[in-house]
Protein backbone atom coordinates (compact mmCIF):
# COMPACT_ATOMS: atom_id res chain seq x y z
CA UNK A 1 0.00 0.00 0.00
CA UNK A 2 2.76 2.28 1.23
CA UNK A 3 4.78 2.01 -2.30
CA UNK A 4 1.28 2.60 -4.10
CA UNK A 5 1.29 5.86 -2.66
CA UNK A 6 4.48 6.43 -2.93
CA UNK A 7 4.06 5.78 -7.02
CA UNK A 8 0.90 8.23 -7.22
CA UNK A 9 2.57 10.76 -5.33
CA UNK A 10 5.63 10.70 -7.72
CA UNK A 11 3.43 10.70 -10.92
CA UNK A 12 1.84 14.02 -9.36
CA UNK A 13 5.24 15.45 -8.89
CA UNK A 14 5.56 14.96 -12.48
CA UNK A 15 2.90 17.47 -13.02
CA UNK A 16 3.95 19.76 -10.44
CA UNK A 17 7.27 19.93 -11.93
CA UNK A 18 5.99 20.62 -15.39
CA UNK A 19 4.11 23.46 -13.67
CA UNK A 20 7.12 25.29 -12.31
CA UNK A 21 9.21 25.60 -15.38
CA UNK A 22 9.36 29.09 -14.81
CA UNK A 23 10.99 32.05 -14.18
CA UNK A 24 10.16 34.51 -11.28
CA UNK A 25 10.94 38.32 -10.12
CA UNK A 26 9.87 40.13 -7.32
CA UNK A 27 7.94 43.69 -7.09
CA UNK A 28 9.73 46.97 -6.18
CA UNK A 29 7.73 46.76 -2.86
CA UNK A 30 9.31 48.14 0.27
CA UNK A 31 8.61 46.84 3.65
CA UNK A 32 9.68 49.35 6.51
CA UNK A 33 9.62 48.09 10.12
CA UNK A 34 11.28 49.57 13.33
CA UNK A 35 12.33 46.45 14.94
CA UNK A 36 12.99 44.78 11.57
CA UNK A 37 10.11 42.41 11.64
CA UNK A 38 6.98 43.24 9.89
CA UNK A 39 3.24 42.12 11.09
CA UNK A 40 0.92 40.86 8.62
CA UNK A 41 -1.45 44.18 9.16
CA UNK A 42 1.88 46.30 7.68
CA UNK A 43 2.22 43.68 4.38
CA UNK A 44 -1.36 44.11 3.86
CA UNK A 45 -1.38 48.13 4.23
CA UNK A 46 1.86 48.30 1.82
CA UNK A 47 0.53 45.80 -0.35
CA UNK A 48 -2.91 47.44 -0.86
CA UNK A 49 -1.34 50.87 -1.00
CA UNK A 50 0.67 49.47 -4.46
CA UNK A 51 -0.68 51.38 -7.77
CA UNK A 52 -2.46 48.43 -9.23
CA UNK A 53 -3.05 50.20 -12.00
CA UNK A 54 0.34 50.40 -13.15
CA UNK A 55 1.08 46.75 -12.09
CA UNK A 56 -2.17 45.41 -14.35
CA UNK A 57 -0.92 47.25 -17.76
CA UNK A 58 3.11 47.28 -17.55
CA UNK A 59 4.31 44.68 -19.38
CA UNK A 60 5.72 42.02 -18.63
CA UNK A 61 5.57 42.23 -14.85
CA UNK A 62 8.11 40.32 -14.15
CA UNK A 63 12.15 41.08 -14.63
CA UNK A 64 13.49 37.93 -15.71
CA UNK A 65 17.27 38.54 -16.07
CA UNK A 66 19.13 40.56 -13.36
CA UNK A 67 22.84 40.10 -13.29
CA UNK A 68 25.27 37.37 -14.71
CA UNK A 69 27.69 34.91 -13.35
CA UNK A 70 29.92 33.43 -15.81
CA UNK A 71 30.41 29.95 -14.33
CA UNK A 72 32.88 26.92 -15.80
CA UNK A 73 31.34 23.40 -15.00
CA UNK A 74 35.04 21.65 -13.33
CA UNK A 75 33.16 18.45 -14.94
CA UNK A 76 32.66 19.28 -18.41
CA UNK A 77 34.94 21.86 -18.97
CA UNK A 78 32.05 24.03 -20.47
CA UNK A 79 30.73 27.81 -19.23
CA UNK A 80 27.71 29.02 -18.82
CA UNK A 81 25.49 32.54 -18.07
CA UNK A 82 23.77 32.22 -14.85
CA UNK A 83 21.37 34.38 -14.10
CA UNK A 84 21.51 36.06 -9.93
CA UNK A 85 19.89 38.77 -7.90
CA UNK A 86 21.35 40.87 -5.40
CA UNK A 87 20.24 43.64 -2.73
CA UNK A 88 21.23 45.23 -0.21
CA UNK A 89 24.26 47.16 0.80
CA UNK A 90 27.31 45.40 0.06
CA UNK A 91 29.33 45.06 3.44
CA UNK A 92 26.00 43.77 4.64
CA UNK A 93 25.86 40.13 5.90
CA UNK A 94 25.18 37.89 3.01
CA UNK A 95 22.47 35.59 2.19
CA UNK A 96 21.46 33.31 -0.28
CA UNK A 97 18.25 32.15 -1.90
CA UNK A 98 18.03 29.13 -3.81
CA UNK A 99 14.93 28.34 -5.29
CA UNK A 100 13.19 24.66 -6.06
CA UNK A 101 12.66 22.53 -9.27
CA UNK A 102 11.94 24.52 -11.94
CA UNK A 103 11.28 27.94 -10.27
CA UNK A 104 14.06 30.69 -10.19
CA UNK A 105 15.42 33.88 -8.51
CA UNK A 106 11.94 35.24 -8.65
CA UNK A 107 10.23 33.29 -6.02
CA UNK A 108 11.63 35.02 -3.33
CA UNK A 109 9.40 38.28 -4.55
CA UNK A 110 8.15 38.97 -1.42
CA UNK A 111 11.35 37.93 0.52
CA UNK A 112 13.87 40.20 -1.23
CA UNK A 113 12.40 43.51 0.33
CA UNK A 114 12.04 42.09 3.81
CA UNK A 115 15.45 40.57 4.26
CA UNK A 116 17.01 43.90 2.59
CA UNK A 117 14.71 46.34 4.77
CA UNK A 118 16.49 43.89 7.94
CA UNK A 119 20.04 44.98 7.22
CA UNK A 120 21.20 41.85 4.65
CA UNK A 121 22.68 41.46 1.05
CA UNK A 122 20.35 38.88 -0.40
CA UNK A 123 21.74 36.78 -3.22
CA UNK A 124 19.35 34.59 -5.11
CA UNK A 125 20.92 32.49 -8.26
CA UNK A 126 18.84 31.04 -11.10
CA UNK A 127 20.23 27.22 -11.25
CA UNK A 128 21.81 26.10 -14.44
CA UNK A 129 18.75 24.91 -16.53
CA UNK A 130 16.15 27.17 -14.98
CA UNK A 131 15.06 30.61 -14.74
CA UNK A 132 17.31 33.07 -16.58
CA UNK A 133 20.37 30.26 -16.53
CA UNK A 134 21.73 28.78 -19.65
CA UNK A 135 19.46 25.39 -20.51
CA UNK A 136 22.08 23.65 -21.95
CA UNK A 137 20.77 19.90 -23.12
CA UNK A 138 24.31 18.42 -22.98
CA UNK A 139 24.87 18.35 -19.58
CA UNK A 140 24.34 15.87 -16.56
CA UNK A 141 22.28 17.43 -13.97
CA UNK A 142 22.47 16.36 -10.35
CA UNK A 143 22.08 18.09 -7.08
CA UNK A 144 25.72 17.23 -6.92
CA UNK A 145 26.15 19.78 -10.22
CA UNK A 146 24.71 22.74 -8.44
CA UNK A 147 26.18 21.98 -5.31
CA UNK A 148 29.39 23.00 -7.23
CA UNK A 149 27.58 25.78 -8.56
CA UNK A 150 26.52 27.04 -5.37
CA UNK A 151 29.91 26.56 -3.87
CA UNK A 152 31.61 28.66 -6.44
CA UNK A 153 29.25 31.31 -6.70
CA UNK A 154 29.22 32.14 -2.85
CA UNK A 155 33.29 32.05 -3.24
CA UNK A 156 33.20 33.84 -6.01
CA UNK A 157 31.45 36.86 -4.25
CA UNK A 158 34.28 36.87 -1.87
CA UNK A 159 31.61 37.92 1.22
CA UNK A 160 31.80 37.42 4.78
CA UNK A 161 29.94 34.19 5.92
CA UNK A 162 27.30 33.07 4.25
CA UNK A 163 23.92 32.21 5.32
CA UNK A 164 22.24 29.62 2.32
CA UNK A 165 18.50 29.50 2.13
CA UNK A 166 16.59 27.04 0.11
CA UNK A 167 13.48 25.65 -0.95
CA UNK A 168 12.43 22.25 -1.74
CA UNK A 169 15.53 21.13 -4.53
CA UNK A 170 16.99 24.20 -3.36
CA UNK A 171 16.45 22.93 -0.09
CA UNK A 172 18.70 19.80 -0.72
CA UNK A 173 21.55 21.83 -2.54
CA UNK A 174 21.47 24.22 0.40
CA UNK A 175 22.25 21.53 2.58
CA UNK A 176 24.79 20.72 0.18
CA UNK A 177 26.76 23.95 0.00
CA UNK A 178 26.42 24.33 4.17
CA UNK A 179 28.10 20.96 4.33
CA UNK A 180 30.72 21.62 1.96
CA UNK A 181 31.64 24.67 2.75
CA UNK A 182 31.81 25.04 7.08
CA UNK A 183 34.12 27.64 6.73
CA UNK A 184 32.11 29.93 4.74
CA UNK A 185 28.79 29.08 6.36
CA UNK A 186 27.36 29.82 9.55
CA UNK A 187 23.74 28.50 9.42
CA UNK A 188 21.70 27.08 6.94
CA UNK A 189 17.59 27.87 6.39
CA UNK A 190 15.06 25.14 4.70
CA UNK A 191 12.13 25.91 3.33
CA UNK A 192 10.08 22.38 2.77
CA UNK A 193 13.55 20.59 1.65
CA UNK A 194 13.54 17.75 -0.85
CA UNK A 195 14.53 14.28 -0.25
CA UNK A 196 16.42 14.42 -3.76
CA UNK A 197 16.78 15.31 -7.34
CA UNK A 198 13.75 13.39 -8.37
CA UNK A 199 10.87 11.66 -6.39
CA UNK A 200 12.02 8.64 -6.35
CA UNK A 201 15.33 6.47 -5.08
CA UNK A 202 15.23 2.90 -7.09
CA UNK A 203 16.56 1.23 -4.20
CA UNK A 204 13.81 2.51 -1.84
CA UNK A 205 10.96 0.91 -4.29
CA UNK A 206 8.81 -2.39 -3.87
CA UNK A 207 10.41 -4.52 -6.10
CA UNK A 208 6.97 -4.51 -8.24
CA UNK A 209 7.15 -0.90 -8.62
CA UNK A 210 10.79 -0.71 -10.10
CA UNK A 211 9.84 -1.91 -13.59
CA UNK A 212 6.85 0.56 -13.52
CA UNK A 213 8.96 3.67 -12.35
CA UNK A 214 11.48 2.92 -15.59
CA UNK A 215 9.09 2.90 -17.85
CA UNK A 216 7.70 6.15 -16.60
CA UNK A 217 11.32 7.93 -16.61
CA UNK A 218 11.86 6.04 -19.96
CA UNK A 219 9.17 6.36 -21.99
CA UNK A 220 6.86 8.65 -20.78
CA UNK A 221 9.16 11.63 -19.59
CA UNK A 222 11.12 11.29 -23.38
CA UNK A 223 11.42 14.67 -24.62
CA UNK A 224 10.93 12.97 -28.09
CA UNK A 225 8.38 10.79 -26.88
CA UNK A 226 5.44 11.33 -24.97
CA UNK A 227 7.14 13.62 -22.39
CA UNK A 228 7.06 16.27 -24.77
CA UNK A 229 3.52 16.22 -25.57
CA UNK A 230 3.55 15.99 -22.11
CA UNK A 231 5.07 19.23 -21.07
CA UNK A 232 3.19 21.34 -23.67
CA UNK A 233 -0.18 20.21 -22.36
CA UNK A 234 1.00 21.17 -18.85
CA UNK A 235 2.16 24.60 -19.53
CA UNK A 236 -1.37 26.43 -20.17
CA UNK A 237 -2.52 29.23 -17.77
CA UNK A 238 -5.36 26.67 -17.18
CA UNK A 239 -3.83 23.93 -16.07
CA UNK A 240 -0.78 25.94 -13.75
CA UNK A 241 -3.70 27.92 -12.11
CA UNK A 242 -5.52 24.86 -11.35
CA UNK A 243 -2.68 22.79 -9.90
CA UNK A 244 -1.26 25.56 -7.86
CA UNK A 245 -5.18 25.72 -6.23
CA UNK A 246 -6.44 22.52 -6.34
CA UNK A 247 -3.45 20.59 -5.46
CA UNK A 248 -3.01 22.50 -2.62
CA UNK A 249 0.32 23.59 -3.74
CA UNK A 250 -0.34 26.69 -2.22
CA UNK A 251 -2.70 26.00 0.42
CA UNK A 252 -3.54 29.53 1.61
CA UNK A 253 -4.37 30.95 -2.23
CA UNK A 254 -3.77 34.83 -2.20
CA UNK A 255 -0.17 35.18 -3.66
CA UNK A 256 -1.29 33.13 -6.42
CA UNK A 257 -1.93 36.25 -8.22
CA UNK A 258 -1.25 37.53 -12.17
CA UNK A 259 2.53 37.92 -11.63
CA UNK A 260 3.17 34.09 -9.97
CA UNK A 261 1.25 32.93 -13.26
CA UNK A 262 3.53 35.14 -15.19
CA UNK A 263 6.64 33.44 -13.25
CA UNK A 264 5.73 30.13 -13.87
CA UNK A 265 4.46 30.67 -17.32
CA UNK A 266 7.23 32.58 -18.70
CA UNK A 267 10.54 30.99 -18.98
CA UNK A 268 9.06 27.54 -20.01
CA UNK A 269 9.05 28.56 -23.84
CA UNK A 270 12.61 28.98 -23.55
CA UNK A 271 15.12 26.94 -25.82
CA UNK A 272 16.43 23.76 -24.34
CA UNK A 273 13.18 24.16 -20.61
CA UNK A 274 11.43 21.02 -21.87
CA UNK A 275 14.60 18.50 -22.37
CA UNK A 276 16.14 20.17 -18.75
CA UNK A 277 13.30 19.56 -17.26
CA UNK A 278 12.70 16.03 -18.28
CA UNK A 279 16.15 15.25 -18.07
CA UNK A 280 16.29 16.67 -14.36
CA UNK A 281 13.26 14.71 -13.72
CA UNK A 282 14.27 11.70 -15.21
CA UNK A 283 17.57 11.63 -13.26
CA UNK A 284 18.93 9.96 -9.97
CA UNK A 285 17.69 11.61 -7.38
CA UNK A 286 21.05 11.87 -5.50
CA UNK A 287 22.45 12.67 -2.08
CA UNK A 288 20.01 12.44 0.67
CA UNK A 289 19.38 14.57 2.82
CA UNK A 290 21.11 12.74 5.78
CA UNK A 291 24.57 12.19 3.91
CA UNK A 292 24.53 16.25 4.36
CA UNK A 293 23.17 16.31 7.59
CA UNK A 294 26.01 14.42 9.03
CA UNK A 295 28.73 16.26 7.86
CA UNK A 296 26.92 19.90 9.30
CA UNK A 297 27.96 21.57 12.62
CA UNK A 298 26.18 24.83 11.59
CA UNK A 299 22.88 26.06 12.97
CA UNK A 300 19.67 25.30 11.06
CA UNK A 301 15.99 26.18 10.83
CA UNK A 302 13.38 24.40 8.73
CA UNK A 303 10.35 26.02 8.18
CA UNK A 304 8.30 23.72 6.83
CA UNK A 305 4.28 23.80 5.85
CA UNK A 306 1.94 21.08 7.48
CA UNK A 307 -0.28 20.81 3.97
CA UNK A 308 2.87 20.36 1.69
CA UNK A 309 1.00 17.79 -0.81
CA UNK A 310 4.95 16.84 -2.24
CA UNK A 311 7.47 16.82 0.76
CA UNK A 312 5.27 16.44 3.75
CA UNK A 313 7.26 17.31 6.93
CA UNK A 314 5.79 13.74 8.77
CA UNK A 315 6.13 11.19 5.53
CA UNK A 316 8.65 9.75 3.41
CA UNK A 317 11.99 7.89 4.21
CA UNK A 318 13.60 11.32 4.81
CA UNK A 319 11.45 13.06 6.90
CA UNK A 320 12.11 16.55 7.85
CA UNK A 321 10.74 15.76 11.48
CA UNK A 322 14.08 13.54 11.92
CA UNK A 323 16.66 15.67 10.26
CA UNK A 324 17.71 16.62 13.66
CA UNK A 325 18.97 13.11 14.75
CA UNK A 326 22.10 13.11 12.17
CA UNK A 327 23.49 16.73 12.30
CA UNK A 328 26.36 18.04 14.60
CA UNK A 329 24.73 21.18 14.65
CA UNK A 330 21.74 23.13 16.52
CA UNK A 331 18.39 22.01 14.61
CA UNK A 332 15.53 24.12 14.96
CA UNK A 333 11.62 23.20 12.98
CA UNK A 334 9.34 24.99 12.72
CA UNK A 335 5.89 23.59 11.37
CA UNK A 336 3.70 26.57 9.52
CA UNK A 337 -0.14 25.57 9.96
CA UNK A 338 -2.22 25.46 6.60
CA UNK A 339 0.90 26.27 4.85
CA UNK A 340 1.74 24.69 1.27
CA UNK A 341 5.06 23.77 -0.62
CA UNK A 342 6.37 27.28 -1.00
CA UNK A 343 5.78 29.02 2.39
CA UNK A 344 8.31 31.52 1.35
CA UNK A 345 6.31 32.89 -1.11
CA UNK A 346 2.88 31.52 0.18
CA UNK A 347 3.17 33.35 3.73
CA UNK A 348 6.06 35.48 3.68
CA UNK A 349 5.47 37.46 6.80
CA UNK A 350 5.21 34.31 8.83
CA UNK A 351 8.50 33.28 7.48
CA UNK A 352 9.86 36.11 8.15
CA UNK A 353 8.55 36.76 11.73
CA UNK A 354 10.63 33.39 12.28
CA UNK A 355 13.20 33.65 10.03
CA UNK A 356 14.85 37.04 11.22
CA UNK A 357 14.85 36.85 15.37
CA UNK A 358 16.92 33.29 14.18
CA UNK A 359 19.53 35.01 11.93
CA UNK A 360 19.72 37.85 14.36
CA UNK A 361 21.00 34.83 17.41
CA UNK A 362 23.62 34.26 13.82
CA UNK A 363 25.29 37.61 14.48
CA UNK A 364 25.56 37.70 17.92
Amino acid sequence: MHGTVFLLQALCIVCLSLVQAAAFSPSSISFKSSNGLISIKELSTALSSTNTETIETSKPLVQRFHNTYQWTNPLSGKTHNINYKVEGEKDAPPILLVHGFGANVNHFRYNFPLLVEAGYRVYAVDLLGFGGSDKPSDEEYSIELWVQLLTDFIQEMNAKKWVVCGNSIGGLCSLGVTAKNQDLVKGCVLFNCAQGMSGFRYEELPLLLKPIMYFVQKVVLSPDGYGGKFFENFKTRENVESILISQNVYANQTNVDEELLEILLGPSDDEGAKDVFLKVFGGDAGPTPEEYLKNINVPILALWGDSDPWVPVDQGNHRGLDFGQYTNGEYTLKILKNVGHCPQDEVPVEIHENMLPWLRSLDN
